[in-house]
């Protein structure tokens, strides 16, 4: 599994530097887990390519998603912590080394580094995501440590989309029937589509009628319908979010294309130039001659002011 999700989840795009440093803690850490799956038999990468994807969508911080891609690497594998001090320093390291210990009120209320706290709501909130395939009692077990540690944890930081979608999982092992909790790790699973802003709303309102659905037919009828049209929905949902910046840029793509080259310039110039003066010499010839003499230069000159300005504007 790519870093591919975790860039599109980025509110903004990061410097080249602390990208390179995000790959190599995504190779890193498939190197290590290679050949480790989950329980529900995905590659074990999935799991922290997943908890990375959530501290993107909370705008955490470069050393933190490097965190999130390597915190089961000391504790599942054979790495050390020399090895990673190498490549990634203390910081990350200290993050890596942490996380993963905190599971009790006491632990969650005792720690004083938020981002370490943060990372482990993280991992919680996607293997809460991901429960269906432990055994039933664990299911319940892990579920209650989330209502009464983890969640209010996520309320301590402000992190109240993380709060809710806690709540409302945990929640859901421990007070639904079984084809309600299955049907809603269904739909909690397609609502990825969705923007992490609109996300938790729109679960808790897709729980709230299975609830209310009278039999296990509607319900199955119910979560295919919502699955089948989720794509649709989520691009509906991110069309707000689009910019003028991000509606122009193919049309400033294919500009800057266009006048790279002086021969596709030309190309495109000379046959409504040529039109213009034929269809003025068929009146007078003399004027057909003026813009023959005037016309091309001007063009010429608001070609290389248009280069000039794009490539004034090239990021690069």
């Amino acid at each position: 599994m790519s870093i591919q999700p975790i860039l599109e989840a980025l509110p903004r795009a990061l410097p080249p530097e602390q990208l390179r440093l995000i790959e190599r803690a995504h190779m890193v850490a498939a190197f290590w887990h290679h050949g480790q799956t989950r329980r529900s038999g995905e590659p074990y990468i999935v799991h922290p390519v997943a908890v990375a994807v959530v501290l993107a969508e909370l705008d955490m911080g470069y050393e933190m998603l490097c965190a999130a891609l390597l915190h089961d690497v000391l504790e599942d594998s054979a790495c050390t912590e020399a090895e990673l001090l190498r490549d990634f320093g203390e910081e990350i390291v200290a993050l890596v080394r942490d996380v993963g210990v905190l599971h009790t009120t006491a632990d969650l209320e005792g720690c004083a580094d938020e981002r370490v706290l943060t990372l482990t709501l993280a991992d919680r909130l996607h293997n809460q995501r991901t429960m269906e395939f432990l055994p039933k009692d664990k299911q319940r077990r892990k579920s209650q440590e989330t209502l009464e540690a983890f969640a209010p944890a996520a309320a301590r930081l402000g992190l109240e989309g993380v709060r809710l979608e806690l709540e409302r999982l945990a929640g859901s092992v421990l007070s639904a029937p079984p084809e309600i909790r299955f049907s809603f790790h269904a739909i909690a699973m397609g609502a990825l589509f969705l923007p992490a802003g609109a996300r938790a709303r729109w679960v808790a309102e897709w729980l709230g009628e299975l609830h209310a659905l009278p039999g296990g037919r509607a319900r199955a009828r119910f979560v295919v319908h919502l699955l089948w049209g989720m794509p649709r929905m989520a691009v509906a949902v991110r069309r707000p979010l689009l910019t003028v910046e991000a509606l122009l840029r193919p049309a400033v793509c294919c500009l800057r294309w266009l006048v790279e080259s002086d021969a596709r310039v030309w190309t495109v110039l000379a046959p409504p130039l040529a039109w213009l003066v034929i269809d003025t010499a068929a009146g007078r010839l003399g004027d057909a001659m003026v813009i023959l003499i005037t016309v091309p230069p001007v063009l010429a000159g608001g070609v290389r002011a248009v280069r000039k300005r794009l490539e004034d504007s090239d990021p690069e």
